[in-house]
């Protein structure tokens, strides 16, 4: 395991472990931007889930008229559509969680410069 160093001064407070720097404000970033990312998929995820039965509860096409094959609007979805949705939305996720990541590593990078250049006028 690498070594952990807790630097602390009245105005910047971060711990390094081995080349990763963390401050107090980055954490707090990170925490704020994984939040908000899981919880609107989570959201899109509930509430189109929610929709299927509540379409039934509303609309009676939904469940009861033949659309194709003698499928109904909800069994087409169910059976088949929900699952591209559901794959469409873990892809879209896993993108925009890699894109955070990269951006977080830049962060993290800045962070490690400024507080490189800062130790060494100490």
């Amino acid at each position: 395991m690498g070594d952990t160093t807790v630097n602390a001064s009245t105005s910047n407070v971060s711990i390094q472990h081995g080349e990763h720097i963390d401050t107090i404000e980055s954490v707090d970033l990170v925490f704020r931007a994984q939040r908000k990312l899981s919880f609107t998929y989570g959201a899109i995820f509930f509430a189109v889930t929610l929709a299927i039965p509540a379409s039934s509860v509303w609309w009676q096409g939904w469940y009861s008229v033949p659309i194709w094959g003698g499928f109904t609007a909800n069994y087409l979805f169910v059976s088949l559509l929900y699952y591209f949705f559901l794959w469409g939305m873990a892809w879209t996720y896993s993108k925009q969680a890699d894109k955070l990541d990269d951006r977080l590593m830049d962060m993290a990078d800045d962070i490690a410069n400024a507080t490189v250049k800062g130790g060494e006028g100490s």
